[in-house]
């Protein structure tokens, strides 16, 4: 007799499991999923005790951790100090800090699945004092154009005019440009439509040049008390006819007098206090090549005058260019001080040295060792400082570890702050949109003057 089979499960019975079993999994697996990495955070405000953070958000989060450290290796592991968003806000002021000083951040996304990993860290400087928004301002901009260099593309008028609206688009009453060499007549020429002047550049090849904004600055008439000593004509009220050569004494001044070629002059030479004018702008060389050039602009709004530098440091991502690039910032200083005297300056420039790069960023180190900072670590607030300010032609917007990677750097007196920090670019989800002017990114920025 043949062994009794089991009993069919009733058709109706079975699609009714299976279908409160699918309809199980597809509600709860993507519930339960952990919400995606969060991309590298940014810094958008800074105030002695705040720094406000700012994120881009993901899917599936439901509130954000925000983890803080004096460290980027800390802020990637501790659990000491975390603060959370307000619900799916993007962005929050972090209080309580301690001025001038580094703090660095990881963010967190939490969602019904528990939290998803730590973004890369970022970091950036508490100010030192507040920032007075009464005192007068200068905005200063810094732009390698790449007219010349063998990675530079094809200069034509597509980029041209890229390059003429980014530095519109800043609205910077000084600019400096780098790798400008034979375009800055071009520039000069489309720039003038827009208010701005060049300084009077020498007349051969020059690598940088600085543009200012007629209605905020003129360049400076600057004058130093000196001690002029020199031979002089005679100038009294007697007749010469009847002198003696060669020597002849003057009764009424007791000075003795030579003929000398058609006219009779001071035997020796005569000495008097005037005033002699400085020199109001100039070039700035160096042996290993990093060239730079300098002008003496009084500022409008103050009636001041400042010292304006637009320069440009050896490349190499070797140790050794880094020191390399540490003693031509030295030389830059040196040379700059002889030529301007005690005129308070701002350098602009190409520097290629980004904190975090090569060698310790020697640059920086040899600024502040003189009484310099840099404004990405001066400013009260900060626009796209994601966008690393050497794009290299690539579409793809790149953020370099922690302080963002920004080799065009504007450095003040650590006396001078500064309101605001933004690079200029055209960018759409973090990527280049539109003609590329450059490879290399407009950096502006707005100081405060003492």
């Amino acid at each position: 007799m043949p062994a009794r089979l089991p009993s069919p499960v009733p058709m109706r019975l079975l699609v009714a499991t299976l279908g409160a079993l699918l309809l199980t999994v597809g509600l709860v697996s993507p519930a339960q999923a952990r919400p995606a990495k969060v991309p590298v955070p940014y810094v958008t405000a800074a105030s002695p005790h705040t720094l406000t953070v700012t994120w881009p958000a993901v899917a599936g989060a439901r509130r954000y951790t925000v983890h803080v450290a004096s460290s980027p290796s800390k802020a990637a592991r501790s659990t000491f100090r975390t603060h959370w968003s307000h619900g799916r806000r993007t962005s929050l002021k972090v209080k309580n800090l301690r001025a001038d000083r580094r703090y660095c951040f990881t963010v967190q996304a939490a969602g019904r699945g528990g939290g998803g990993p730590r973004s890369a860290a970022a970091c950036s400087y508490t100010l030192r004092r507040p920032v007075r928004l009464d005192s007068a301002k200068v905005s200063v901009a810094t732009f390698n154009v790449c007219a010349w260099a063998p990675n530079c593309k094809r200069w034509t008028k597509r980029r041209e005019n890229a390059i003429v609206q980014r530095i519109v688009d800043a609205d910077a009453d000084v600019v400096g440009l780098q790798e400008v060499t034979s375009k800055a007549d071009r520039l000069t020429k489309r720039l003038e439509k827009h208010g701005y002047l060049r300084y009077a550049a020498p007349q051969r090849k020059v690598d940088e040049a600085i543009f200012y904004r007629a209605s905020a600055a003129d360049l400076a008439v600057a004058t130093r008390p000196a001690r002029q000593c020199e031979v002089e004509p005679y100038r009294g009220p007697d007749s010469t006819v009847g002198w003696r050569f060669p020597r002849h004494l003057d009764e009424a001044t007791q000075q003795w007098y030579v003929y000398q070629g058609s006219g009779w002059l001071t035997e020796e030479p005569v000495c008097r206090d005037r005033l002699l004018p400085l020199e109001q702008e100039g070039r700035i060389s160096s042996p290993s090549g990093a060239t730079g050039v300098w002008a003496a602009l009084r500022l409008k709004r103050n009636g001041q005058t400042y010292a304006f530098v637009s320069a440009h440091l050896s490349h190499g991502p070797t140790t050794a260019a880094a020191r390399l690039r540490g003693r031509e910032t030295k030389h830059l200083i040196r040379s700059t001080r002889e030529a301007v005297g005690g005129l308070p300056v701002i350098y602009m420039g190409d520097f290629n040295s980004y904190r975090g790069g090569p060698g310790g960023d020697p640059p920086r180190r040899v600024m502040s060792n003189r009484g310099m900072t840099d404004t990405y670590d001066a400013s009260a607030t900060y626009t796209r400082p994601y966008v690393s300010s050497f794009n290299g032609w690539d579409r793809k917007v790149e953020t370099l570890d922690y302080w963002g990677g920004h080799i065009d750097r504007i450095f003040i007196p650590k006396r001078m702050s500064s309101t605001s920090w933004r690079v200029e670019a055209r960018t759409k989800k973090r990527r280049y949109v539109g003609t590329q002017a450059s490879d290399h990114n407009l950096v502006r920025t707005t100081i405060l003057l003492p």
